[in-house]
């Protein structure tokens, strides 16, 4: 199996949790639908129309925290509108808790990816590659742009083994044996996501991720498909 492997970087990021209310939290990784969502801006899908082609039957697809975060609450005024003459010439304005993600030197996620069809991966590795972006690239909100650095093309073999494995990727809860926790110094983190939308845009699938918070291995025994990259290191797909 081709991996291409890209980061992709930022000052701030906002991956809003589907089960937010007015209070706007995000996650502290971008779950799938962000990550395909970048994959459809470089690729000049409109929004909608890429669930299919990019569902995670085809769009094999992870990321790895490489870089501290932290979160700091920001307030936003939003008009409050109840008619567009009210957008034209807002009078009143509502004041809504916003949740960003940031670090001391911006934030950094090493993405994997490999998809079904191969004209589709190697159009993807192109795009990466001469950095021709259909869309800008942004971490969550639009208003969130980043840069993208390709990083390579790699094998992947899928690794056998009874033994703990040590990976570097989120863990799906529901795959995970379990967890080798004696030597583990870091701070585990557990969180539901939506995996892929149907066209209308609603959830399909929603799942519980863990990750080490610091972007750390996480030692574990799991049902999923580990991979094994050339690097030595060892991812499952989102």
């Amino acid at each position: 199996m081709k991996v291409i492997v890209f980061d992709i970087k930022g000052r701030f990021a906002h991956f809003r949790k589907f089960y937010s209310n007015s209070s706007s939290l995000t996650y502290g990784i971008p779950p799938r639908t962000t990550l395909v969502g970048i994959i459809a801006a470089i690729l000049g899908y409109e929004r909608d129309e890429y669930y299919q082609v990019l569902d995670s039957e085809k769009l094999h697809i992870t990321s790895r925290k490489m870089t501290p975060t932290n979160k700091l609450i920001q307030t936003l005024n939003y008009i409050r509108a109840e008619n567009i003459k009210d957008i034209m010439i807002p009078k009143k304005h509502t004041q809504v808790p916003f949740e960003i993600l940031t670090g001391e030197n911006g934030i950094v996620f090493r993405v994997y990816l490999f998809h079904e069809k191969k004209e589709i991966l190697n159009e993807i590795e192109d795009r990466l590659i001469t950095r021709r972006f259909f869309y800008p690239p942004s971490l969550g909100g639009v208003n969130f742009l980043s840069n993208i650095n390709y990083i390579d093309t790699v094998e992947a073999k899928e690794v056998y083994s009874q033994d703990y494995i040590r990976i570097s990727t989120p863990i799906r809860t529901e795959s995970l044996i379990e967890l080798s926790i004696d030597s583990y110094k870091g701070k585990i983190i557990k969180e539901r996501m939506v995996v892929d939308f149907d066209a209308n845009r609603m959830a399909k699938e929603i799942i519980s991720y863990i990750y080490d918070d610091e972007g750390n291995n996480i030692a574990a025994k799991v049902t999923d498909k580990v991979y094994g990259l050339s690097d030595g290191e060892n991812i499952v797909f989102m």
